[in-house]
């Protein structure tokens, strides 16, 4: 079988500068599926990185031009007045067609891969073929998200904003394109229900999102007497996590007097110092750190990951990098939604700043509850979330 992904970000095994590692990891393991990838390349991948990949994937990339009327759409003022998202708007070029058609032949069992819902309108061209987007997210679910929750519109410019991209994304959605031989590829199960609420015509799938890589060295389930517990918060103080950061901060605080000399905890990501600073005020022992060259061995050091995340769709990869390389994971709902894991037993799920303190306070006491944890979590990820496992579920979707 050969199959021709058309992507908005050129694949990389980490997401870079966009949500690019979930095709390089899925393609990865297609075993001996013939696979060529035509990108926009919007991540912005240089030569070295774009040949990297396919070396890794065994492929081969085309990089397709960038379009001149792109160029007069990202105005602002444009923008506002355009009814779909703005990248709808990005045209395959006929060379493109003419390329992929001639890569795929006429072999009706070959099949067109787009990775990225605003690409989905293209799949008119490749009609004659096995067809499957992956959206990867319902994008109108995360709007949709956006504006139930309480406090996150601050202002009614952002209040417009995620308005009209709900309005606009959802339009879309209606609109896509149904048939016997095309189908929707999704990584969160409540995406997949929303998108077929918009559009109950066509064929949704869920699959379990992949974990990435994993650190090379084996896990140390392990946790030395009077050892400080390394406790990890990864990503970016942003629209996604800053609300329920300051209140888990707040719980964290609440009880630093008893717990402040049993953890160290490593900020990795941007835009922390605020946070950083009302830890290290009440006593924490804090390290903060934007950028390091190896992610995953920088993951593996730590015993705890913890993950506050308001609002969000989909999977989260760096919550299933955590689980994959040993950590045990304490996270709120929208951060462990879609991960096959139990509550109490292979992670914890916590409501409220008190719930979060008391389980910190509780492995302060118990760490052999941190190792138990942390390896239901890595057995069940390793399962339910294995790349050759997802990767042949994936790609049975063109049989």
């Amino acid at each position: 079988m050969k199959i021709a992904l058309i992507t908005l970000h050129t694949p990389t095994s980490t997401n870079f500068c966009g949500a690019s590692a979930l095709p390089y990891h899925i393609s990865k393991f297609r075993g001996n599926i013939e696979l060529e990838i035509w990108s926009f390349n919007n991540n912005n991948c240089n030569k070295i990185q774009i040949s990297q990949s396919e070396v890794d994937l065994n492929t081969r990339i085309h990089i397709i031009p960038s379009i001149k009327i792109i160029k007069y759409l990202s105005f602002s003022l444009v923008r506002l007045f355009l009814p779909y998202p703005f990248q709808y708007y990005i045209s395959l070029p006929t060379k493109t067609i003419n390329e992929i058609n001639n890569f795929l032949g006429d072999n009706k069992a070959n099949g067109v891969w787009i990775y990225g819902e605003e690409l989905s309108r293209h799949i008119r061209n490749f009609i004659k073929y096995r067809c499957v987007i992956t959206t990867p997210d319902c994008e109108a679910m995360y709007y949709y998200r956006m504006l139930a929750e309480s406090g996150v519109p601050v202002s009614w410019k952002k209040l417009i904003r995620y308005s009209l991209m709900y309005y606009r994304y959802s339009k879309m959605a209606h609109e896509f394109q149904k048939g016997n031989n095309i189908k929707y590829h999704l990584v969160g199960n409540e995406d997949k229900y929303f998108l077929n609420m918009l559009n109950p015509d066509i064929d949704t799938y869920f699959i379990r999102h992949p974990h990435y890589d994993i650190c090379e060295k084996k896990i140390n389930h392990t946790i030395q007497k009077n050892e400080k517990l390394r406790l990890l918060i990864a990503g970016r103080y942003d629209i996604y996590m800053s609300k329920a950061v300051d209140q888990a901060v707040m719980g964290i605080i609440s009880i630093a007097n008893e717990i402040k000399d049993r953890y160290h905890i490593t900020f990795l990501g941007r835009n922390w110092d605020k946070t950083a600073k009302l830890l290290m005020g009440a006593g924490f022992s804090v390290e903060m750190k934007e950028y390091v060259e190896d992610y995953v061995s920088e993951v593996s050091s730590h015993h705890i990951q913890l993950t506050p995340i308001s609002v969000g769709t989909g999977t989260k990869g760096k919550v299933l990098d955590a689980f994959a390389n040993g950590l045990m994971v304490i996270g709120t709902a929208r951060a462990l939604e879609n991960i096959a894991v139990e509550n109490r037993v292979s992670c914890v799920l916590y409501e409220t700043p008190q719930e979060l303190a008391d389980w910190l306070l509780k492995l302060a006491k118990l760490p052999m509850k941190i190792i138990e944890i942390a390896k239901a979590g890595h057995d069940a990820i390793l399962k339910y979330h294995g790349r050759e496992n997802i990767a042949k579920d994936f790609f049975s979707l063109f049989s």
